[in-house]
């Protein structure tokens, strides 16, 4: 015969006997010492496992947990037996647990939902059963509390001293799951911090002095670690490479990729390449062959020839920057965008370059996305049109603003537009004035 019962019968007493009375309260005294000094979780278990069965005067009881992965059920604690695994919909504990409710049965093997092959594997063989399920601090079914075999079976009494066991050993597993979230998050934010370092140390701590240029660069992640990146290579001496990307995604897997970029880029500018744009088509082939389909980035290369005072570039997929220049007495601003898809985005993609001359006076402003869509806590969002009137404004106000104070105008502006709003991307600025 199968009686389900309810232990939530708020304020609900159950008569006991003295002698019932004085054996409960012996087993509550004989475990409050231990259990108060016990230190591991899975030894506080052990030891609530024990004392339910004291209680009840059960053979055995057992610990269920849920284990969402493989959709199984598998014990925490089992008196006299090793781990056990069911699937999650099985047996009288599968009920239990599936249907958030306690289960009494007096006679197991009457009863449809038991799982025999348990008793078979193990030797043991079941009779009564009385199930009780574990939750969370949120209600949330975690598991099942499962006594087996008292002689006589098991009343509404034994349903309600073991749901009392019940919610002992649910706080302490939820105290133990919430330790290892709080270790995983301590172990994850130190890996993240050395992330972080390593990140810094691969962004240039300067730029460049170089002659007739005057160089700045910004970058701000907006989480620990950014996919944002920048660098400055000086090549064969009468050129001067410039880099500035952003890496789709977020996180370490972000900064990995931004990393890798970075440095096959600096080793290939060691050199003055034959053709920017051959370089970024070879490239592009090798990103992509070597990273998933999710990984990209988008990227303005720029070269300087010093001598020739010309910039020669490829913008793949990057926010074009803007260079605002003197052309016959007029100040006007270009954005430069000739290039092609962002680079490991599609294996055949082709690139074009173009080149631009440069005079004294000249200024250019690279910056990734999270300056150009940086937004406000209105959902309201800037554009390169307000990045073109800003710059004209600041060269009206000081048309030798060196490039450093030019980025911090920058950065003062879209902080001032967001306010409180979260930064959302990572903010990063290249900035050369031509002396």
């Amino acid at each position: 015969m199968a009686t389900t019962v309810s232990t939530s019968g708020g304020g609900h007493v159950f008569a006991h006997s003295d002698k019932d009375a004085q054996r409960i309260s012996r087993v509550i005294f004989d475990y409050a010492a231990k259990i108060g000094s016990e230190q591991d979780t899975d030894g506080l278990l052990r030891l609530n496992a024990g004392m339910a069965r004291d209680l009840l005067g059960a053979d055995r009881c057992t610990i269920w947990l849920v284990d969402s992965n493989s959709r199984e059920l598998w014990t925490k604690v089992a008196h006299g037996m090793d781990e056990i695994r069911i699937p999650l919909d099985q047996g009288l504990v599968g009920a239990c647990v599936s249907n958030n409710e306690p289960i009494l049965v007096a006679e197991a093997h009457a009863d449809s939902r038991f799982n025999i092959e348990v008793d078979h594997a193990s030797g043991y063989s079941t009779h009564s059963v009385l199930c009780i399920p574990l939750h969370s601090a949120e209600g949330k079914v975690i598991g099942a509390f499962q006594a087996l075999n008292k002689p006589g079976g098991f009343t509404e009494e034994d349903a309600h001293l073991l749901g009392l066991a019940a919610s002992y050993s649910a706080s302490a597993i939820e105290s133990q799951r919430l330790r290892k979230v709080a270790e995983s998050a301590r172990i994850l934010y130190r890996e993240l911090g050395i992330a972080r370092d390593v990140q810094e140390k691969l962004l240039p701590v300067s730029p460049p002095a170089v002659e007739g240029l005057d160089c700045a660069a910004y970058c701000r992640p907006a989480k620990f670690v950014g996919g944002d990146y920048y660098d400055f290579v000086e090549s064969c001496g009468e050129l001067m490479a410039f880099t500035l990307g952003d890496v789709s995604g977020k996180g370490i897997a972000a900064a990995v990729l931004m990393a890798s970029i970075q440095a096959s880029l600096r080793a290939q500018f060691v050199n003055a390449p034959d053709s920017l744009c051959g370089l970024m088509s070879s490239f592009n082939k090798v990103l992509y062959a070597t990273s998933t389909p999710d990984k990209y980035s988008t990227l303005f290369c720029g070269l300087i020839h010093k001598q020739k005072r010309t910039l020669t570039y490829v913008n793949c997929g990057q926010s074009p920057p803007l260079l605002l220049c003197r052309d016959r007495g007029a100040v006007t601003v270009k954005r430069l965008n000739v290039g092609g898809y962002p680079i490991g985005l599609m294996g055949s993609a082709s690139y074009e370059d173009a080149t631009v001359p440069l005079r004294s006076g000249d200024l250019l402003i690279c910056f990734s996305d999270g300056l150009s869509e940086a937004t406000n806590a209105k959902q309201e969002m800037w554009s390169d049109d307000i990045l073109v009137k800003l710059l004209l404004e600041l060269h009206d106000e000081n048309p030798h603003a060196t490039a450093e104070q030019i980025i911090q105008r920058f950065v003062k502006a879209a902080d001032e537009f967001t306010g409180e709003a979260e930064q959302a991307d990572d903010m990063t600025l290249v900035v050369i004035r031509v002396l």
